[in-house]
């Protein structure tokens, strides 16, 4: 269970948000979650808050666990930007819990890509990946071989490919399917993309961290100032009525 983190000590709670299904990630921190009362608070960029976040919008989070992965669905309640605040509130309507089979650490993405079966092609996305591996959804059934090959259009000049095996398949919805792809092949020039592409999804991460740590610094640096300034008049108004 989720309990409040009120030790600034403590690891940061890194999660993924996807705003009204949009299939584009936004990276966040997880600064309150209460399962029993079903809400969590968590630190978004401040860029998002003008015209990307607003009340009643359904959310999607994904986070990590003592190595479980919690997926939670709701709408945003409430959000704030201020000089001590800079988060949305969640009401948490499901939660799933997954166990984390990936030996690396998975960023969400959102890139077209085609898999290549003994029994054809079929065009998919790819929304998350790792150094291990990459979850593509599709509109077709694929059967569970152990021969599959994904390319995956990272941009207009760049492709990624390699080889892998079906480790999970789910069907999500009517003519929707959820594949779980373990890497078992890559030659060496895709190896150095995949590398670059997960350092630069890294660097994201870190981002995010680094607006949070700024953005506290910053509130106690006010928070300081006004507890001086009242100590200051307090003082000054105490000095005139002695004088």
């Amino acid at each position: 269970m989720f309990k409040k983190n009120s030790d600034s000590k403590k690891s940061t709670m890194f999660c993924r948000v996807c705003i009204d299904n949009s299939q584009n990630w936004i990276h966040g921190i997880i600064t309150y979650i209460n399962l029993d009362k079903s809400v969590a608070e968590i630190f978004l960029p401040a860029k998002y808050f003008k015209d990307f976040l607003t009340e009643g919008t359904k959310v999607t989070v994904k986070s990590m666990h003592n190595n479980n992965e919690i997926l939670f669905y709701g709408n945003i309640m409430r959000k704030v930007i201020s000089i001590r605040k800079q988060a949305i509130t969640i009401q948490i309507d499901k939660v799933l819990n997954y166990k984390n089979n990936r030996k690396s650490e998975r960023f969400n993405v959102n890139y077209d890509c085609v898999i290549k079966t003994p029994d054809g092609e079929y065009s998919g996305k790819m929304v998350d990946i790792s150094l291990n591996g990459c979850m593509v959804y599709t509109n077709e059934p694929i059967k569970e071989v152990s021969d599959i090959t994904v390319k995956t259009y990272l941009s207009p000049e760049a492709e990624l490919t390699f080889q892998t095996n079906v480790l999970r398949i789910k069907n999500i919805k009517k003519n929707r399917y959820s594949y779980g792809l373990e890497l078992s092949s890559i030659d060496n020039e895709n190896n150095i993309l995949l590398n670059e592409l997960i350092a630069s999804l890294v660097k994201q991460k870190q981002h995010i961290e680094h607006e949070w740590k700024v953005f506290n610094r910053l509130k106690y640096t006010v928070y300081t100032i006004s507890v001086l300034l009242v100590f200051f008049i307090v003082f000054y108004i105490f000095a005139s009525t002695v004088v």
